[in-house]
């Protein structure tokens, strides 16, 4: 086995290693160790606007990026630690088990009382600290986890938007009650102590490990997956072909507003806006100067706050019609 500790703190130079070592011709497993700036991560298949609270994250500067994997929409920052193996398929598929062991037996090593639950996650006490993901590309499988150790609840719980389905299945009311960091049973370690131990772990499990260290090439290689993909715009909030949405609420001293549009490939195609709130507006009007914009704050916010600088709404801004879209 192949091993390194990630020095970027980008997810997206991340995902683009995991995808070249899966490019490559070579037989030999490799295992990185990771963390990140406040990001969140999309799964292949999610829709970044019924994800994420937009809003929160253009204002708390969260990254947005998006996996080549499957599951679900997680949020990692620097108190939260991601594992990667990239190693030849053995029949395509997926298989968690495989990975997952060695991670549960480097945890264990460390007196960390872990338990497999459902289908991909790592509980201690009933909760869970660890979500995994996985696909196959070019006959190598990509699998990748994430370990809360010391990570921000409160700001996970703001940033995402939890389908309160899945929070029912698992009998549960939020994300803090769903969730666990691994301080809780490790309070005497670092993080940094904490990636050392595992990664020493993972290595003694693994039998001979090598460092690996990508030449000047292949960094360039990397980067160029980097900006093409992960890093793309496009990639990020492009992949759902439409989404309708609707947003309400009320204003104290303003009034009730509702929102129903519709995004078409991360683009603003049909906005109505109704409610008992007081302006000379022309709601048509609005809706055209907004409509073919794509759909992120940056870009809606410079258009709707000139149009309500001329035909403003009583005591209810440009940013708070801006935050409500995005919520």
């Amino acid at each position: 086995m192949k091993a390194r500790m990630l020095t970027s703190h980008e997810a997206a130079t991340a995902f683009a290693v995991e995808q070249w070592l899966a490019e490559q011709d070579d037989d030999d497993t490799y295992f990185l160790l990771w963390s990140t700036a406040p990001t969140i991560m999309l799964g292949k298949y999610q829709d970044a606007l019924a994800e994420v609270n937009q809003a929160y994250a253009a204002a708390h500067q969260l990254t947005i990026v998006r996996r080549n994997s499957g599951g679900g929409t997680i949020f990692t920052d620097p108190g939260s630690f991601q594992y990667s193996f990239i190693a030849p398929s053995e029949g395509g598929g997926i298989d968690f088990d495989r990975f997952l062991d060695v991670i549960c037996q480097a945890l264990a090593k460390m007196g960390v009382p872990v338990r497999r639950s459902s289908r991909n996650d790592l509980t201690i006490f009933g909760r869970k600290f660890s979500g995994n993901a996985q696909y196959n590309h070019h006959g190598h499988v990509v699998h990748h986890g994430s370990l809360l150790f010391d990570s921000d609840v409160s700001e996970m719980s703001a940033a995402l938007h939890v389908d309160p389905l899945k929070l029912k299945s698992k009998h549960v009311a939020s994300v803090h009650q769903r969730v666990a960091n691994l301080r809780e049973c490790l309070p005497d370690l670092t993080p940094g102590q904490f990636t050392r131990q595992l990664f020493n772990n993972v290595k003694q499990l693994a039998g001979p490990v090598t460092d690996w260290q990508p030449d000047a090439a292949e960094e360039d290689e990397i980067a160029t997956i980097r900006a093409e993909r992960f890093a793309n715009p496009a990639f990020i909030y492009n992949q759902i072909p439409q989404t309708a949405l609707t947003k309400e609420r009320y204003f104290p001293g303003g009034g009730l507003v509702k929102l129903a549009l519709t995004v078409e490939h991360g683009t603003l195609t049909s906005l109505h806006l109704t409610g008992d709130f007081f302006s000379d507006l022309d709601a048509g009007e609005l809706a055209a100067s907004l409509v073919g914009t794509e759909f992120r704050p940056a870009t809606i916010g410079p258009k709707l706050t000139a149009f309500l600088a001329a035909t403003p709404i009583m005591n209810i801004s440009a940013n708070d019609l801006l935050e409500l879209l995005f919520s």
